[in-house]
């Protein structure tokens, strides 16, 4: 549609001049691509900084009781962190949150590297900055999410585009970060780990405050959003978080969303652990292709990732989201059944790009249906629900292992996942996606 002239005093038009608006949106997708690089640029020393962090730790302080304890105190960190901290992020801004978090992030594991270096770094010092570190890290994430609408809609590319380009990055970071981790270990020590996370934080941040302008935050709003978000900013810390979960708690779309990625997520977590393990061992004869498995939903998310960033604009939504669900079933009774090696490396690739749409739709839900003055609020509560029970899930897996066997623990996850898909399809509010 071309955009209307307009108009001077006494009736008369004006013309934009030529090349304009192709200039505004040159740069404004110049923008985009920035913003996507610093993005991925931190993913990268997030991942490496995740697999290598306990590597470090072991090797510092030889005691493999203390590194749980590290990676333990970390995850607690994040879930309180990413329980509390929505409302500050709303308050602050999504730029301003992300600056923030990176750069803390970056600073602290500077300040490990550098005591460390000095001797200076004892145990309970290093559970300390490892605490901080880890709970520096959730108002990023969140504010990333939070900014890719605006970057989207000003540069002209789709949500779904802009959700793939970052999941699919996180994928590439997520494979490649062990074989990284293993270079530069073998090179330069366990130590350097955290240098290259450390730079690899602060670059990310320079790129975002240095070419890429407040614009992200500057597109125009219409007159209801300038006024909910007036009407929050004056609202305190406390009843910004209330306001938070009685959103979330009051969109039928967004509670059935949360509460059915909070079920399914529990069992994938649990799958994806301490479930494949057993398979490989039990079933396929050797713990070693636990790798196999893992790698091959791994390559099959990430296909499945870029085919719905390019496709995704196009497909029904309840119709992908209920597919994921129902075929992830299906394939984990296959799974149950058979036990040739190629085929359940087979299986799990393709599990991998029919799951795909899943996390997309979870998060596109939440860009689209929460008002931004309330977004950092709204989804740090959701995504700290749904991680939430994901140990629970491990330890009841566990017990289904030891007491049943692979065989059958696969056949009873998977009928449950069946019956829990097929009962979406009668879920209503779905409709709304």
């Amino acid at each position: 549609m071309t955009a209307a002239p307009t108009r001077r005093p006494g009736g008369r038009h004006r013309k934009p001049p030529p090349g304009r608006h192709r200039l505004r949106k040159d740069r404004r997708s110049g923008q985009y691509s920035v913003a996507q690089f610093a993005f991925g640029v931190n993913l990268v020393g997030n991942g490496i900084g995740g697999v290598g962090l306990p590597l470090f730790v072991l090797d510092a302080t030889n005691d493999i009781a203390f590194t749980g304890i590290i990676v333990t105190v970390a995850v607690i960190s994040s879930i309180g962190t990413g329980l509390f901290m929505g409302p500050v992020i709303d308050r602050f801004g999504m730029r301003a949150s992300w600056i923030f978090s990176i750069s803390i992030g970056s600073a602290i594991t500077v300040l490990m590297y550098t005591l460390h270096l000095a001797g200076m770094l004892p145990a309970w010092l290093l559970l300390a900055l490892c605490f901080v570190r880890a709970a520096a890290d959730e108002p990023g994430r969140v504010a990333t999410f939070g900014l890719l609408p605006a970057l989207a809609e000003s540069s002209g590319h789709s949500l779904e585009r802009a959700n793939a380009t970052l999941r699919a990055m996180n994928a590439i970071a997520t494979m490649a970060s062990p074989i990284l981790v293993g270079a530069i270990v073998s090179l330069f020590g366990s130590a350097t780990i955290l240098l290259v996370d450390a730079i690899a934080g602060a670059l990310a941040a320079v790129i975002v405050i240095f070419f890429l302008v407040r614009a992200v935050e500057q597109v125009p709003a219409d007159e209801q959003q300038e006024e909910e978000t007036e009407e929050f900013d004056r609202l305190g810390y406390r009843q910004r978080f209330v306001a938070a979960v009685k959103f979330f708690w009051g969109d039928k779309l967004l509670r059935v969303v949360i509460i059915a990625t909070t079920v399914f997520s529990g069992l994938d977590t649990g799958l994806a652990s301490i479930g494949l393990t057993a398979y490989a061992n039990e079933v396929l004869g050797s713990v070693a292709w636990y790798g196999g498995l893992v790698g091959a939903f791994g390559v099959g998310s990430l296909i499945g990732t870029i085919g719905y960033g390019v496709l995704g604009p196009r497909l029904p939504r309840r119709g992908a989201y209920l597919t994921a669900y129902t075929g992830m079933a299906l394939l984990l009774l296959l799974l149950a059944v058979q036990t040739d090696v190629p085929i359940a490396l087979a299986i799990m690739a393709v599990a991998g790009v029919v799951t795909s749409p899943v996390d997309l739709l979870f998060m596109q839900a939440l860009q689209e249906r929460v008002p931004k003055a309330m977004f950092g609020g709204v989804t740090s509560i959701a995504t700290t629900i749904v991680s939430g029970p994901s140990p629970i899930a491990v330890s009841l897996l566990t017990w289904l292992l030891a007491t049943m066997g692979s065989h059958h623990t696969f056949v009873v996850i998977g009928s449950c996942y069946l019956l829990l898909a097929l009962s979406l399809f009668l879920v209503r509010p779905l409709r709304q996606l």
